[in-house]
């Protein structure tokens, strides 16, 4: 089956400045993110019970994994192994562009998904 990312609705719960559609399968689902330069980043960071796959498609983001920052950009690829604390807090001057791969599949990105949110946010201190 052939996705078209134009035909995909803009997900819900993206910080101010980026743009995240949200499709999934029966086993995975995946996430494509586009984060203008100029996006809002709160700090706050997340975990949860999904794999997450990340791989670059173009520009530059600061992540953090478990008190770890690290700078990735266009053809990195990063794994989040189950409940690690993680999360973007930064971008480049260029902006960035993005897949997220989760397993077992999410549905609380779907657009229209009323059910429990799965991710635990922390607060920075």
């Amino acid at each position: 089956m052939r996705i078209d990312w134009d035909t995909v609705p803009e997900a819900p719960g993206m910080r101010p400045g980026a743009v995240r559609q949200w499709v999934a399968g029966e086993q995975v689902s995946l996430t494509r993110v586009v984060t203008r330069p100029d996006a809002v980043f709160d700090g706050r960071l997340h975990h949860h019970p999904h794999e997450q796959w990340l791989v670059m498609l173009a520009g530059e983001l600061r992540l953090e994994i478990d008190g770890e920052r690290f700078d990735v950009t266009t053809g990195d690829l990063v794994l989040f192994q189950p409940h690690t604390v993680h999360g973007a807090v930064g971008v480049g001057s260029e902006g960035a562009e993005y897949y997220e791969w989760f397993a077992p599949a999410r549905y609380d990105g779907l657009p229209g998904y009323v059910g429990r949110s799965p991710p635990t946010w922390k607060e920075r201190a």
